[in-house]
């Protein structure tokens, strides 16, 4: 998967996509392996290229959200000013991904602030696109409740 494959970073100059490269890195991980536990200390954000992910908050009876489509990013605790993750991500079938490392993306992003601040645009659209996700998942499971309860 190259750069401008990648919604967050579409459309950036080949310069940008020239330093971003330099801070990507793809790993490849099997069924079971995990990226990273909730409440681990949130240092890297990964997008899928191939694959599928689980991501499970703890105490839930089930899974959060799969991220199972070329481009999705999963680890955003990282780039959000948390210090620890707030979910955990399991591979549920052979999966290749990049990892960036947030301190790495950040010295990036700083040298470039009107690239940063469209990033950071396309990441708070992600975040919202996954909380109404969270939240239509929510009331299903709530009208579900309703119907056992009479």
């Amino acid at each position: 998967m190259i750069i401008r494959e990648i919604e967050l970073f579409e459309g950036f100059s080949e310069d940008m996509e020239g330093e971003l490269g330099e801070v990507f890195e793809t790993v490849s991980f099997q069924p079971g392996d995990v990226l990273f536990k909730q409440g681990d200390p949130a240092e890297d954000f990964y997008i899928l290229h191939t694959g599928a992910v689980d991501v499970k908050i703890a105490g839930a009876r089930q899974t959060t959200h799969v991220a199972d489509k070329p481009g999705e990013a999963v680890g955003w605790s990282s780039l959000a000013g948390r210090e620890t993750y707030s979910a955990s991500v399991e591979c549920t079938e052979p999966s290749t991904l990049i990892r960036i490392n947030k301190d790495m993306l950040d010295q990036v992003l700083r040298r470039h602030p009107s690239t940063g601040l469209i990033f950071y645009k396309r990441l708070a659209r992600l975040v919202g696109e996954r909380l109404i996700e969270s939240y239509r998942e929510l009331v299903k499971l709530r009208e579900k409740d309703d119907r056992v309860i009479p």
